[in-house]
């Protein structure tokens, strides 16, 4: 089985991140950059699957070349190999983003394509779906479990109170949730290994965005909180309600 990971960098989830001057976007200097979390449980499901039917793995990142450390990431945790769709900066429309990861993945032929259910930056959610679209294929997204039965993909994913069961002939696009478990952790070994290795490179011509960035601003800073001394017991309670309903 052929599997191509699509994987986003994004900022470490303890960063402190702040726009940009311009408004346009996030100022990345100093910044520190992970794969974003549901697409690194989707390089493990990568992994679960090639263990058990054989095949390879390869992680697909689009963007500059600084997004090359995440696709290392992913050949650390046990990859075959990495591809990085070279473009000078992270588009922010989905449309643009699938349509130049489908170019490439529509001749890669690949039997299976994950990606994480969304990005932790962004959160749009929309790349799995819009992907598929491109490629033809059919797509299932918050995927919790998964399993590969011949050329029968088997995926169950959460509803309100309940989950719902779909399946589809390969190829096809699954988009993972990262509560479908949790993703090794890279051995020594495979780290080195992964410094070594070739990334392959291809140039991408992105299309012309539907959608733009107005402008970012940080959120408004929370008035300082007040401490109110009360009596105690009842007395106390009384008077913390209605302090809180006037």
């Amino acid at each position: 089985m052929k599997i191509a990971v699509c994987v986003k960098q994004t900022p470490d989830t303890e960063a402190r991140v702040r726009v940009a001057p311009d408004g346009q976007g996030i100022d990345e200097s100093g910044l520190t950059w992970i794969i974003s979390p549901h697409d690194e449980s989707a390089v493990e499901q990568a992994l679960q699957l090639r263990q058990a039917h054989g095949g390879d793995v390869t992680v697909v990142a689009l963007g500059p070349s600084r997004v090359e450390r995440a696709i290392r990431d992913g050949l650390a945790m046990g990859a075959d190999a990495g591809l990085r769709l070279a473009c000078d900066a992270m588009p922010v429309d989905a449309t643009v983003t699938a349509a130049a990861l489908a170019k490439v993945l529509k001749s890669g032929g690949f039997d299976l394509v994950l990606t994480g259910e969304q990005s932790i930056d962004q959160s749009g959610s929309q790349v799995p779906q819009r992907l598929a679209v491109a490629l033809g294929w059919p797509c299932v997204t918050a995927a919790e479990h998964l399993e590969v039965s011949g050329d029968t993909v088997r995926v169950r994913r959460p509803l309100e109170h309940d989950e719902v069961a779909a399946w589809f002939t390969l190829p096809g696009v699954v988009g993972i949730n990262r509560r479908i478990g949790e993703p090794r952790y890279p051995s020594f070994r495979n780290i080195m290994k992964a410094k070594r290795k070739k990334i392959a490179v291809t140039a991408v011509a992105l299309g012309t965005p539907a959608m733009a960035t107005v402008r970012l601003h940080a959120p408004r800073a929370k008035a300082p909180g007040r401490v109110q001394e009360f009596g105690s017991g009842i007395e106390q309670a009384v008077a913390s309600f209605l302090a809180g309903t006037s």
